[in-house]
């Protein structure tokens, strides 16, 4: 009977034994015990659900546990779920209704206890001449408390009339009589209160750089706080990677180094050569630790939909493939996690942050320390767009994939430029870059996708003796194979798009003329 219940809020100003004395004065109510309830609201780490208008949430009273659920913004009832506890994956649920509905928000990533509220309950019921309970009232004080270390903030107390089936017009009674008392309705925004409580907010997290940057400055300090955001990427992503469960954690992580790497590499002359030779080994033994586990992690994913055109029985087939996979990966994760809580990785963090904090100048300053980074973001994006149209206007329907591979490494370092010195354009100018740019990088990741995948599956055949299995595994890569002609001969396409006489003028008046007048 939850969607029959109504809530009120309780004015700070009004207290709950003037409240109960004057419910008193029209009927006979009697205390119960006191209770101590918990609301648990579950989210990801980017706030997905809170972000799309939903809400999953667990209630703990006393040994009851429930979980509920609310889609989107329009959403006004909240669904009781028959689970015995949060899932942490949306794939660990039983195929249906509401895990599409749960992966169509957080896909991939992991959910996990963002806000617990303590409610100290004081329960009456509202008695007839028989001292039968016929309406229920719970005064319920909500109370945020961060961590068991730090004491706990109030949030307001509420009003709950809960009906008793069989005495409706008891009810109706009872819930006119609080009505003129006027206490306003509460809207169930308890989450967005312990929030404001916390002083967080549910947008803060964010994988782009946004970083704002003076035309002037000069590029030495301009790289370093580049550099510094992409390590705050990596400390924020570095416990949801160890963890392993969220794959988007590692995503973003492994985004970060390579980033970093080519800062380091690209942006010449700006940092000490020794400073940039010592991090760039660093931030590639930590991208090579990285590889196999994100390649396995995608192919998991990807793996439902290569079975799809396959039989029930190649599918089952396939479970030696699925347990490799899963070995695979879990070996990788472990090489991956002993490097990150080793004592030497911690110091080259610490040092490489106090490297990046400090003002301090370099007695032999790199070349171009002090150019305005506005003139040296000028040069280096146009020469590696030129380097990307060469390359580009080289490949024919007889290149090899590895010459693709390449032309892929180009135009990521061509975006991770743009990213880097972004707010040196203007916004629009950077938007259509950026759309010129999506169509033929996702041509390009899926070719690369393909080739990995197939890779993998050949890998395994050569130590698989289980014939059912390989002869799956066949299959597997025929599709893929399907799958890479098509992606490849949408490749010309892709590139004609970007590489247009269009794109080119604009191209060249975000990054020759914009600044020529300085």
């Amino acid at each position: 009977m939850l969607h029959n219940q109504h809530s009120f809020v309780i004015p700070e100003n009004q207290g709950v034994i003037e409240l109960v004395s004057s419910l008193r004065k029209n009927f006979s109510v009697r205390l119960l015990a006191e209770t101590v309830n918990k609301r648990v609201f579950y989210d990801t780490f980017d706030w997905r659900l809170y972000k799309n208008g939903s809400v999953l949430e667990q209630h703990n009273e006393g040994s009851s546990r429930k979980i509920y659920w609310r889609e989107g913004r329009q959403g006004k009832l909240k669904i009781q779920l028959g689970l015995s506890k949060v899932p942490y994956l949306a794939s660990e649920l039983p195929a249906g209704e509401f895990r599409q509905q749960l992966h169509s928000v957080i896909s991939v990533r992991e959910l996990t206890p963002r806000v617990r509220l303590k409610i100290k309950r004081q329960s009456l019921a509202v008695v007839d001449n028989n001292e039968k309970i016929v309406v229920r009232l719970y005064i319920d004080k909500y109370l945020y408390q961060p961590s068991k270390t730090r004491a706990a903030r109030a949030l307001g107390n509420r009003l709950t009339i809960v009906p008793v089936k069989g005495y409706a017009d008891d009810y109706s009674r009872v819930e006119a009589s609080i009505l003129e008392m006027k206490l306003p309705p509460a809207q169930d925004n308890m989450m967005k209160l312990a929030l404001v409580a916390k002083g967080v907010s549910a947008g803060e997290y964010s994988s782009k750089l946004n970083i704002l940057l003076d035309p002037d400055m000069p590029a030495e300090q301009a790289l370093k706080k580049i550099l510094l955001r992409l390590l705050e990427i990596m400390k924020q992503n570095t416990a949801g990677s160890i963890t392993g469960r969220d794959i988007e954690f590692m995503h973003h992580y492994r985004v970060s180094i390579r980033k970093t790497r080519s800062a380091l590499k690209q942006v010449k002359g700006v940092l000490p050569q020794d400073i940039s030779e010592k991090y760039n080994n660093f931030f590639s033994m930590l991208g090579k630790l990285t590889n196999p586990v994100r390649d396995l992690d995608v192919f998991l994913v990807q793996l439902e939909n290569y079975q799809q055109d396959l039989g029930s029985a190649a599918q089952q087939a396939l479970q030696p493939l699925c347990e490799h996979l899963m070995q695979s990966r879990a070996e990788a994760q472990k090489k991956f996690v002993e490097e990150l809580k080793s004592a030497e990785y911690r110091e080259n963090i610490k040092q490489w942050c106090n490297y990046l904090g400090s003002s301090e100048k370099s007695d032999t300053p790199a070349e171009n320390a002090d150019r305005a980074v506005y003139k040296l973001a000028d040069e280096l994006i146009w020469e590696i767009y030129q380097q990307a149209l060469e390359q580009g206007n080289a490949i024919t329907a007889d290149s090899k994939a590895k010459e693709l591979h390449e032309l892929r490494k180009t135009f990521k370092k061509l975006r991770y430029l743009i990213e880097f010195f972004r707010s040196l354009y203007p916004t629009t100018m950077v938007r259509e870059f950026t759309q010129a740019l999506t169509g033929l990088q996702d041509n390009l990741g899926e070719l690369n996708d393909l080739d990995v995948h197939a890779a993998i599956v050949r890998g395994f055949i050569k130590q698989c003796t289980d014939e059912k299995a390989v002869k799956a595994c066949k299959k597997i890569i025929k599709s893929l194979k399907n799958q890479l002609h098509k992606t490849r001969s949408e490749f010309a396409a892709c590139y004609a798009d970007f590489a247009s006489a269009d794109n080119h003028n604009r191209f060249r008046e975000m990054f020759i003329d914009y600044h020529a007048s300085r």
